[in-house]
């Protein structure tokens, strides 16, 4: 079997899906990048991944990019993510078996829809394409439901995501030396709007208003707007003494922060795509309260049983789940043992890419024996966020 994954250039989020498709399939995998890695993701601190051997830059010559076009037609499986349409137009007209692989497509809700021209594209690239070999990959548990809304992928949409190398931890041994240790909470992400840093905030005041000892850690950075604003609502709400900024950190430092933290609290809104923070801190034997829009919270959380979700955007919401966990020490850690069990026994990039190929080889056959009942590669519905909470 022959697989090609294009997209615009290799990152981390990547990386542990594709090692696995090399294990498996060896050089009949290929990933095609069209640039290499920005210099901003540099800065940042991201590992440049130009030495894996299953890469193909198309960016580089004209050579390599003759190839790439190539594979697009003589590929057994050819994948898209970020990359050029035109790669798969000709493979598309000759019915081969194709797959996108997307987030969710509305992450806002703007000007654009207004615009017949937005309609139209969306229109060319997955609508008028409903009856062809062409299957979604759906990086974001929403990804279905706006797929639907153009009547796009009937049932052809299958739920997957990005993927993380699991640690082999002791997790009752990690939980066991957090036990008697004060409350910390964990918050990552950019200081930005999609990411709702200020719910934090303000958790962080009812928390107070109870007379909880607590420590809330916030990792990440933003804008000057963001960063300004933050500050000032730890200011006006008087919690300095219980909120830490601590600006960006190595990742390996973050997820020992996971390791030793009761409660990680992902407050982002319908914008954030997918959210792999969401599967290292369970992963690393954190209790997890994330919102119910972000992309990777319904295929990963099953409320109240390996972790909690909320409302998106309700501090009320957000402080009634984070409570529930404070109140309820024994289901903590509950929560946490079932949140890894998730991770390593369902969401391991390794069961994802045997699942891909367990996927390919049913609908090379027969479309409806699909045999993948949970996890990457099932089959993904329409999704009511609201019922996720009960």
């Amino acid at each position: 079997m022959t697989i090609t994954f294009y997209t615009n250039f290799i990152n981390h989020h990547q990386v542990p899906l594709a090692d696995e498709f090399y294990k498996l399939i060896g050089d009949g995998y290929t990933m095609v990048t069209f640039e290499p890695l920005p210099e901003e993701f540099r800065k940042r601190g991201y590992e440049d991944f130009s030495y894996k051997k299953y890469l193909l830059p198309a960016y580089e010559s004209r050579e390599r990019l003759q190839e790439a076009k190539e594979l697009a037609i003589s590929s057994d499986v050819v994948i898209l993510g970020a990359a050029p349409e035109f790669l798969i137009r000709d493979r598309l007209e000759k019915n081969k078996l194709t797959f996108r692989y997307e987030e969710r497509l509305f992450k806002k809700i703007d000007r654009r829809l207004i615009h017949l021209e937005y309609w139209k594209k969306l229109y060319k690239e997955h609508t008028r394409y409903r009856r062809k070999n062409l299957y979604m990959l759906g990086a974001s548990a929403y990804n279905r439901l706006d797929t639907a809304m153009l009547l796009s992928y009937p049932h052809k949409c299958f739920k997957c995501g990005y993927f993380i190398n699991v640690p082999s931890i002791n997790i009752t041994s990690i939980l066991q030396e957090k036990e008697d240790q004060p409350l910390k909470i964990l918050w990552c992400g950019t200081i930005s709007q999609v990411k709702r840093p200020d719910l934090a905030i303000k958790l962080a005041s009812k928390l107070k208003k109870d007379h909880i000892e607590f420590q809330l850690n916030m990792v990440g950075s933003g804008g000057v707007e963001w960063t300004s604003l933050i500050t000032n609502l730890i200011d006006k709400l008087e919690v300095g003494r219980y909120v830490s900024l601590l600006g960006n950190l190595p990742n390996e430092e973050v997820l020992q922060m996971m390791r030793e933290s009761h409660i990680f609290i992902f407050t982002s809104d319908r914008g954030e795509g997918w959210g792999v923070v969401l599967s290292e801190a369970m992963a690393n034997g954190c209790t997890v309260v994330a919102s119910n829009k972000i992309g990777a919270a319904p295929f990963l959380v099953k409320h109240k049983k390996n972790g909690m979700l909320f409302q998106s955007g309700s501090i009320k919401s957000l402080y009634k789940a984070v409570k529930f966990i404070i109140e309820n020490n024994s289901l903590r850690k509950q929560f946490a043992v079932e949140a890894y069990d998730t991770i390593k026994n369902e969401w391991s990039p390794q069961i994802a890419a045997v699942n891909f190929i367990k996927l390919v080889d049913s609908l090379q056959r027969d479309e409806s024996d699909i045999l993948i009942n949970e996890g990457p590669c099932s089959r993904a519905h329409i999704i009511n966020s609201k019922k996720l909470l009960k």
